[in-house]
C-alpha cells in the first residue's frame, strides 16, 4: 500500500496483492451487507411499485457481484469459480434483463422491448460477466442518448450458428463523421455527447474481440442507432445438453461447494445436462460469499472440506437471517454412516447423497426430492444387502444361550474393521486395506451380507495390485462403509440390547 502526495488517503498498488485481497474482503462484505437488507424487507405489505424496484435493485446487485468476482480475479487471482464457466440459462437472463432494464427505461421516459427468436437453445455457453458488460454498455448507452422512443433488445441466431445481440434505439443515432472510428483510435477525442463518444462502445469493442466475436454499428433508415454483436457459441462439453430420460432442472440455479475440483466439475456437468444454471465454490468461506450475495434454489455442498467445512457452512446458513436460511441443501459426503448422517441432520441438511455421485438421474430426482420436501428414490442396487435367512441360520446355529453373545462379537468386529478401514483409507495403506477387507469378507460372509461380501472382495483385489488403482479405491469406498453400516444397523436391530430377538 502505498500513499499519493496530494492525499493522505491510501492508494493501493494492483501489485500489492495482500493489500487487494484485504479491498476484496471489505467489497464483498459491503455488497453481501446491501443484498442481505433487500432480502430481510418483506415485499408483501408494499405496493406493486416498490416491490418491482426491490426486485430491480436486488437484480442489479447480484449483477454487481458477478462482476466483481471477475474483477478481482483479474486483478489478484483471487478466483471464486472454476475457469471454465458453467452455461447460462437461456430464461434465467432474459428474465433479469427484462427485470432491469424495462425499469432503468422507464425511468427515462422511454419504452423497452426484449426480443428472443424461438431457436436458441435452453443453455448458452458463454460467461456470465462478459455478457453483462456488453450489456451494461450497450443498453447504457442507448437510454443515455435516445431521447425519446423505445429501446429494443433482441437475440437471435446467425446462419452459421453464433449468438447474435441487437441493440437498437430512435434516438438520433451516430454522427456520420464518427461511425468510422467507433471502436478504433482514442475513444475520448469525441466529446461530441453523441451515442459512442465514450468509453462504452472502445470496452465492448475489446471484450467481443477478446472473445472471438464481432461488432458492428450503423443508424436506422427509420433513425436511430443500431449496434450488433456476435458471439461463436462453443460447444457444450460432453454431456451438457438436455437429456430426455433425466429430471428437467432448467428451473433451478444451483451453487455446487466442493474443495475437489474434479468433483466440482462432475456434478456441475451433471446438473448443466438436466438444464441447470450451476455457480461453484472451492470452499465454504466462499460459499457462505455466494451465498450471501447472489440467489440460488439450491445448495448442493461436500461435507469433508478443510477449514470451514461443510456441517459449519449449513449451521451458518440455517442461522442467517431472513428467506434465505431456509435455502434447500443437499448435502454431499463420502462417509454416510450413522454417526455423520446425525450430525449432517442435526445441522439443518434437508437430505443426503453418497458420494461418488456417478447418476445424473439419481442426482436430479434427489435434488427435486430436496426442493419438493420429500424422500428422494433410493438408486438401485445390484446385489441384495442381506440375506436374512442365512442370518437367522447364524443365530440357530449358536443357540438361545449363546446368540446374544455371538451378536455382541459380531457388532464388535464389524466396529474394529470399519474404523481400520478408515484409518487405512486415510493412510492409504494398501496392506492394511488388505488385512481390514479380508476380515470383511469372512464376516459379511457368515452374516448374509452379500452385497458387502462384494464389495470387500473387489476392494482385497484392489489393494493386491501391484500399482491399486487410487481412483477405483475412491469409488469403491464409500459404497462399501454405507454397506458396512447397513450390516451393523442390522446385527444392532437384533441385538437384546436394543429390544431385538436373537
Amino acid at each position: 500500500m502505498t500513499f499519493s502526495d496530494s492525499s493522505a488517503l491510501p492508494v493501493l498498488d494492483p501489485r500489492d496483492a495482500p493489500a487487494m485481497a484485504l479491498l476484496g474482503h471489505d467489497l464483498r462484505a459491503a455488497l453481501s451487507e446491501v443484498i442481505g437488507g433487500l432480502r430481510l424487507i418483506d415485499p408483501a405489505p408494499l405496493a406493486p411499485a416498490s416491490r418491482q424496484q426491490i426486485a430491480r435493485t436486488k437484480a442489479a446487485g447480484e449483477a454487481l457481484a458477478l462482476l466483481l468476482e471477475q474483477a478481482l480475479t483479474l486483478l489478484v487471482g483471487d478466483h471464486y469459480a472454476d475457469a471454465a464457466s458453467p452455461p447460462l440459462q437461456t430464461e434465467r437472463l432474459f428474465d433479469g434483463i427484462r427485470l432491469r432494464w424495462q425499469a432503468r427505461a422507464r425511468d427515462h421516459g422511454l419504452g423497452f422491448l426484449l426480443r428472443a427468436s424461438t431457436d436458441l437453445p435452453a443453455l448458452l455457453p458463454l460467461d456470465a460477466a462478459l455478457i453483462e458488460r456488453i450489456l451494461s454498455n450497450l443498453l447504457g448507452n442507448a437510454i443515455k442518448y435516445a431521447g425519446s422512443g423505445q429501446i429494443t433488445c433482441a437475440f437471435g441466431l446467425t446462419a452459421d450458428g453464433q449468438l447474435r445481440l441487437r441493440v437498437q434505439d430512435e434516438g438520433p443515432g451516430f454522427a456520420p463523421a464518427a461511425l468510422p472510428r467507433l471502436f478504433s483510435g482514442n475513444p475520448r477525442s469525441d466529446q461530441s455527447h453523441k451515442p459512442g463518444s465514450g468509453l462504452g462502445l472502445h470496452i465492448v469493442h475489446e471484450m467481443v474481440e477478446t472473445a472471438g466475436g464481432r461488432i458492428t454499428a450503423q443508424n436506422r433508415a427509420s433513425g436511430g442507432a443500431e449496434i450488433t454483436v456476435t458471439l461463436p457459441l462453443p460447444d457444450l462439453a460432453p454431456g451438457v445438453r438436455h437429456a430426455s430420460t433425466a429430471p428437467d432442472l432448467s428451473h433451478l440455479r444451483v451453487l455446487v461447494a466442493d474443495d475437489n475440483q474434479t468433483s466440482r466439475q462432475l456434478l456441475s456437468q451433471m446438473l448443466a445436462s438436466m438444464g441447470a444454471e450451476v455457480v461453484t465454490a472451492a470452499d465454504g468461506v466462499q460459499a457462505v460469499g455466494r451465498i450471501e450475495r447472489e440467489s440460488f434454489d439450491l445448495l448442493l455442498i461436500d461435507i469433508e472440506m478443510p477449514g470451514f467445512n461443510g456441517l459449519e457452512v449449513i449451521r451458518h446458513i440455517r442461522a442467517m437471517p431472513g428467506p434465505v436460511a431456509q435455502l434447500p441443501i443437499l448435502a454431499v459426503t463420502a462417509y454416510r454412516l450413522r454417526a455423520n448422517k446425525a450430525a449432517i441432520e442435526a445441522v439443518g441438511a434437508d437430505q443426503i447423497l453418497s458420494k461418488p455421485v456417478l447418476c445424473p438421474i439419481t442426482l436430479g430426482e434427489t435434488a427435486l426430492a430436496v426442493l419438493h420436501g420429500r424422500q428422494a428414490r433410493p438408486a438401485p442396487v445390484a446385489t441384495a444387502q442381506m440375506q436374512p435367512d442365512r442370518f437367522n441360520q447364524l443365530l440357530a446355529m449358536a443357540g438361545p444361550d449363546l446368540a446374544a453373545e455371538l451378536l455382541d462379537r459380531l457388532q464388535e468386529d464389524l466396529l474394529r474393521a470399519e474404523r481400520g478401514l478408515l484409518a487405512a483409507s486415510h493412510r492409504m495403506d494398501w496392506q492394511d486395506v488388505r488385512a481390514q477387507t479380508h476380515v470383511l469378507m469372512a464376516l459379511a460372509g457368515t452374516a448374509g451380507a452379500l452385497h458387502l461380501q462384494y464389495l470387500a472382495e473387489e476392494m482385497n483385489a484392489l489393494a493386491h495390485a501391484d500399482t491399486p488403482d487410487r481412483g477405483t479405491f475412491l469409488t469403491l469406498l464409500p459404497q462399501l462403509l454405507e454397506a458396512l453400516d447397513t450390516l451393523i444397523h442390522f446385527v444392532g436391530r437384533h441385538s437384546p440390547d436394543q429390544g431385538g430377538k436373537p
